[in-house]
């Protein structure tokens, strides 16, 4: 069976949901990635993007087939969980959702539990969902059949040590790195991201910010577009995968600081390109 690992975004925003018509190219859902390896349904984050997925899912959940989900959560903030009350695999008993962090299984669940919660919802917490929700703590690495998922603590601005980023390492030894709220900035957070992403295939880093609108938002725990192509270089990344863009962006300023970005002799050697939505890349 082919072991090669792929990549789709079902959710490339920050902050909060943009949807429009000069959002189409790259997408106006918060994040949600699917990793497509084997015949595993393996997820990171479930932001708003993750109900397009869900939609997806409903044939197989309508001939009462089985659908184990595997969700890595980077962090725990809205913008990452807030589709999962809107994930129809959990109102289904064949359903049953793995939930990775490196937090605790009960703190993780206390986390996501918020969403559940009767004074936000018509539903008395994640447990009293159909589905079977089983919750792991990632204590160093784990394994889904060969593929070896690690972790490290990224720069969050005030919420560091709370936010990770992950890494997969195929058996046919290609390599992803995601990194989105990441802050790039001079310090043993960073320069441990680099360390852990060496030499990966595919790195995808938060590039929320312009370096004019970083300057103005230092500390607020997300990266600029040239800090994250800096890591790239650091890290000798074959391909870079720009998210986590801002609302305010539009496909067209996406496209003209692309172009610029191309133009830079900087950044002449990386293969650089930000993310869309319903786009599969290969991880090579």
């Amino acid at each position: 069976m082919d072991t090669a690992l792929k990549i789709k975004f079902w959710g490339t925003r920050g902050l909060i949901s943009s949807p429009h018509k000069n959002k189409d190219i790259y997408g106006g859902n918060t994040t949600c990635i699917q990793i497509l390896y084997k015949k595993h349904l393996i997820i990171v984050d479930t932001g708003f993007g993750v109900t397009n997925l869900g939609e997806k899912l409903m044939q197989q959940i309508l001939q009462n087939q089985e659908v184990t989900v595997h969700i890595l959560y980077t962090h725990y903030h809205w913008d990452h969980t807030q589709g999962l009350p809107f994930f129809h695999p959990i109102y289904f008993p064949t359903s049953t959702l793995h939930i990775y962090s490196p937090l605790s299984g009960e703190s993780a669940m206390e986390q996501l539990d918020v969403l559940f919660d009767g004074s936000y919802s018509p539903f008395a917490g994640i447990n009293s969902m159909p589905s079977k929700v089983i919750f792991h703590e990632v204590k160093e690495s784990i394994d889904i059949d060969g593929l070896k998922i690690s972790y490290t603590s990224l720069d969050h601005g005030w919420n560091r040590n709370l936010t990770y980023a992950y890494r997969f390492d195929s058996p046919d030894k290609s390599s992803l790195v995601i990194a989105t709220d990441h802050e790039a900035r001079a310090g043993k957070m960073n320069d441990g991201l680099i360390k852990f992403s060496k030499r990966c295939s595919m790195l995808v880093h938060d590039g929320q910010y312009t370096e004019k609108e970083y300057q103005e938002h230092q500390n607020w725990g997300h990266s600029s577009i040239e800090a994250a192509l800096e890591n790239a270089i650091k890290c000798k990344a074959s391909k870079v995968l720009l998210t986590h863009h801002s609302p305010h962006r539009t496909d067209e300023m996406i496209l003209q600081y692309k172009e610029k970005i191309t133009r830079d002799t900087r950044y002449k050697k990386l293969d650089i390109d930000f993310a869309r939505e319903n786009i599969v890349y290969p991880v090579r």
